[in-house]
């Protein structure tokens, strides 16, 4: 357990990842455009698309969760002006955040650790595909190694995505171990799932020990949000 413990700080910087994939966008927003719902529709509506505690074994609990304004999602960026005209372009009208995290007693018994799981809403279907564009490409350039704090690295592997959604990323990333030493029983692993389902995009961060978790509570997880996405947007 201590090994899990020091690994939790760089899982929270994973989750924090995953809050910026998770909010941002770009590109052309074209198509048709639906209306804007009232705000309180919309920030009921999101709480809706991402994972709930039913969805998570018992022991697991939430521990942060957020709205996030285009502001907000801007501030983050480099160049926030510029990233707020992308978002506002592709109609981006507001995400949301929830983090949950495994009691020491789950950690311990089944492995899983942290789940980050987040949504946002598009006044248009193009304007979501772009965001999961720009999403599957800022994933694709992130320092994973750094994230988790791998010292010796890590290796992603993209998996074949489920037809679950309309657009649909996920990704493995495993410590690497050193040169010359034995591949540990439990590995500690990042699964980052990237959806979009009509007007709308989410993504998924499961913090989990290969060796320990099952494969197929991952998958499980995975699907329930997935379905969450399905059932707002059939």
């Amino acid at each position: 357990m201590t090994r899990l413990r020091l690994a939790m700080s760089g899982l929270l910087l994973a989750a924090a990842f995953g809050l910026v994939v998770g909010v941002g966008c770009n590109g052309d927003d074209e198509g048709e455009v639906t209306p804007t719902p009232a705000t309180s529709e919309v920030e009921a509506q999101l709480q809706q698309l991402v994972l709930q505690l039913d969805d998570l074994p018992t022991g697991v609990m939430k521990v942060d969760d957020r709205f996030v304004t285009n502001d907000v999602s801007a501030a983050s960026s480099e160049d926030s002006a510029q990233r707020l005209a992308q978002l506002e372009e592709w109609g981006r009208i507001l995400g949301y955040d929830v983090t949950y995290q495994s009691s020491p007693e789950i950690m311990e018994q089944i492995g899983l650790l942290l789940v980050n799981s987040t949504a946002s809403l598009y006044s248009s279907e193009d304007g979501a595909s772009d965001s999961f564009d720009d999403a599957v490409e800022a994933a694709g350039v992130t320092d994973w190694a750094s994230v988790l704090g791998a010292e010796q690295g890590v290796d992603v592997d993209e998996l074949t995505s489920p037809d679950w959604v309309d657009e649909m990323l996920w990704l493995r990333i495993t410590a690497k171990t050193a040169a010359g030493e034995e591949p540990p029983e439990e590995t500690l692993t990042s699964d980052m799932v990237i959806f979009r389902q009509g007007p709308a995009r989410g993504s998924l961060q499961i913090a989990w020990i290969m060796g320990r978790t099952s494969s197929d509570l991952i998958v499980q997880i995975a699907e329930a949000q997935a379905q969450h996405l399905k059932d707002a947007f059939p």
